[in-house]
């Protein structure tokens, strides 16, 4: 499969280094990691209430909770997933994705989506029950509410002949410029492509880097705001969609 980027010989070698996979269970904690670097931490000490005065020591008690949960809500939407790792084995990027024409995969692969899925609602359940113990726990789980109905709102406006979904991309700060986000991307493309999807769609926040999808051929259909009722600054989150 090709390289989807028009790179210079020192990103495409940096590539070459680079193995994919499917995602693993061990994959997790590289991955909440991650999620907890690039959003979590600055959503969460965007609240005033906290930032007055704090010093966040609190903050690393719910730092595993906050990151697995936000992690299983992609996990639990996805029926494709791949990590790239590193030379040295270490996972360095991901892409959780699906695709909805489910006539097109076998009763094999919707009954493991399907356990997947109860196993992270469960999971999910437990640590919520755990969250709603902390005060930082409490505002990551009005943060999630208040980002589930502004995705809710955005997803009235996805085309209907978008079937395929871009759930989840990130790849590690060090090595963003690599080439490695593109191969990601080319190999979910072909995914959807071999599953007979013509279009996909992503939600992206202020957090993400948009000019990233705009670069590469995403237009925006729709955008949306979210007003926080317990102080936090708000965000605005849009929708793009692609054409395979």
């Amino acid at each position: 499969m090709g390289i989807v980027s028009d790179e210079s010989a020192e990103s495409v070698n940096s590539v070459e280094a680079v193995t994919f996979r499917e995602f693993r269970r061990s994959d997790r904690r590289y991955l909440e990691d991650l999620l907890y670097d690039l959003w979590l931490d600055n959503i969460l000490k965007n609240n005033t209430e906290i930032t007055h005065g704090e010093d966040f020591a609190g903050l690393s008690k719910v730092k595993g909770l906050v990151a697995r949960d936000y992690l299983l809500i992609f996990l639990k939407h996805s029926s494709y997933s791949v990590t790239a790792m590193d030379s040295s084995g270490i996972p360095c990027g991901y892409l959780l994705g699906r695709c909805t024409p489910r006539s097109h995969r076998s009763l094999r692969s919707r009954y493991r989506d399907a356990i997947l899925s109860l196993s992270a609602s469960l999971r999910q359940y437990i640590d919520g029950v755990l969250l709603r113990t902390s005060k930082y726990g409490r505002i990551y789980l009005e943060h999630r509410r208040d980002t589930q109905r502004a995705l809710s709102t955005l997803e009235r406006s996805v085309p209907a002949d978008c079937e395929g979904e871009l759930i989840l991309f990130a790849v590690s700060g060090d090595l963003r410029g690599k080439g490695i986000g593109s191969q990601l991307i080319a190999y979910f493309q072909d995914y959807l492509r071999r599953n007979g999807c013509g279009r996909y769609y992503l939600c992206a926040d202020d957090y993400c880097n948009t000019g990233y999808y705009e670069k590469h051929g995403y237009m925006r259909v729709a955008s949306t705001d979210v007003d926080y009722k317990d102080g936090r600054k708000g965000m605005r989150f849009h929708l793009y969609v692609r054409d395979l």
